[in-house]
């Protein structure tokens, strides 16, 4: 049980941060944390003091709460100070790979699904040596902890259990006067018949969906429901006629004016929670990590909900919830021990995760979330059932990510704009993506 005098502090130490840190609110800019640039160069160390350096991406909000769990644990432990290097997802990797090709990487990163292409260029510190003694995981799903786990070494701490899906503005489909759909039961049918009503009901400048061709766990997901997978075990699980089926269900939608237009999306893109028209009420459907609906849901009076994505012959296609994201180290930090400390005191401090909330993904520990519950909000109830829901209509197959994710998402993410802009037939987009991604794969092996 928390002390409320303890948690009361903590709040208004978040409280104050967050209003030092309002004036940038879009999640596409970066930030320097409020420090020089030479103290994120390699400045000299005062003696007895730890400097450390933290990199992530994110929204605005995801900022704030990170900055102010920093502060946090700076003033339990004040002969470490921490460096904040954040940004949006654009460029994060860019700059992360630039970093460590000149040796001078951050000491804690933010990873995503791509935490083993840096592993394999032995760019990770192992954390095997700090876990039992410096780094709690005994009330961490074992699933987690093996997510990062290669050839016996631990290299990253879960911060968030996710889970990829669809965000719907439900007050949009009442509006349109569209039924809510069944996320245990819908179908690409069924989908596809809730954007077209949607669009047609609403009229010019609204839309039933974002056009998810170019999304990479849409694609995964329909791979699966259709009985295939995108890789696995070294070697691609689809083949030309899937892509060409991917990228014809969308120029279907296109052309009947249900999903949003390829110059109004790359203005509009969901991504961006300040810019998504989602959130403005003009388009019902666009994907999302599931934990990112608390953004997105305090920047509109719209009632937001979550739905996994739709079923194929083969099921749903989902896998089962995984770690959304993962606080990592540089294998060149001059001191891990002192990040093994932050990452425990990110996941396991209760006053911390009171302020991080949901921000990454659901608390991968146990007791935190039951602490969390106690305190749960209309938006974190929809977010934890969303999350028993994936966790009942997965496949449990699991999931493979492919080696060069980033690559992977970029030229999925081009050859949809290429279709979407008319500069390309689906045919001849569809056969230069399997050329690249066989590119892609020989690098990989």
């Amino acid at each position: 049980m928390l002390r409320k005098k303890s948690l009361f502090a903590a709040f208004a130490t978040c409280a104050l941060l967050l209003s030092a840190c309002s004036g940038n609110a879009n999640d596409s800019k970066s930030g320097s944390g409020g420090a020089s640039p030479s103290a994120s160069t390699g400045a000299a160390e005062k003696p007895g003091s730890i400097e450390l350096r933290m990199a992530w991406w994110g929204s605005q909000e995801r900022h704030d709460k990170t900055l102010a769990v920093i502060e946090m644990f700076e003033k339990e432990n004040p002969n470490i100070k921490i460096t904040a290097e954040y940004s949006g997802m654009d460029g994060y990797f860019d700059k992360l790979n630039t970093q460590i090709a000149a040796g001078n990487a951050p000491d804690l990163i933010q990873m995503g699904g791509n935490i083993k292409e840096y592993v394999d260029r032995n760019a990770l510190l192992d954390l095997q040596p700090y876990v039992g003694s410096v780094i709690k995981l005994e009330d961490f799903d074992q699933s987690l902890i093996d997510e990062a786990t290669y050839d016996g070494k631990y290299y990253g701490v879960t911060l968030g259990v996710s889970q990829t899906g669809l965000l719907f503005n439900a007050s949009m489909f009442n509006k349109a006067g569209v039924p809510l759909p069944n996320g245990e039961s819908w179908t690409f049918d069924d989908f596809k018949n809730s954007a077209l009503q949607i669009s047609q009901n609403l009229g010019k400048g609204f839309y039933g969906a974002y056009d998810l061709s170019g999304d990479n766990a849409s694609l995964s997901t329909y791979l699966a429901a259709y009985g295939k997978e995108l890789y696995r075990d070294g070697e691609l699980k689809f083949d030309k006629q899937d892509i060409v089926n991917w990228f014809t269900l969308w120029d279907e939608l296109r052309q009947a004016g249900a999903i949003v237009p390829a110059e109004v999306q790359v203005a509009n893109p969901p991504d961006a929670v300040d810019k998504s028209l989602t959130v403005k009420g003009q388009v019902a459907i666009q994907s999302a990590s599931a934990s990112q609906i608390f953004g997105y849901q305090d920047l509109t009076e719209d009632q937001l909900g979550l739905l996994p994505n739709p079923a194929g012959p083969a099921g749903n296609g989902m896998s089962p919830p995984i770690s959304g994201q993962f606080i990592t180290s540089y294998e060149g930090t001059k001191h891990p021990e002192e990040v093994a400390k932050f990452m425990d005191f990110m996941v396991n401090d209760p006053e911390a995760a009171a302020i991080l909330g949901s921000t990454r993904g659901v608390p991968p520990s146990a007791k935190i979330r039951d602490v969390l519950s106690a305190q749960s909000t209309p938006v974190d109830k929809i977010l934890y059932d969303y999350i028993s829901l994936a966790t009942k209509l997965s496949t449990g197959n699991g999931f493979e990510h492919f080696p060069f994710d980033n690559e992977f998402i970029k030229l999925l993410k081009v050859t949809s704009e290429k279709v979407a802009f008319g500069a390309s037939s689906i045919d001849a987009a569809s056969e230069e993506f399997m050329t690249e991604m066989q590119k892609l794969l020989a690098k990989a092996q």
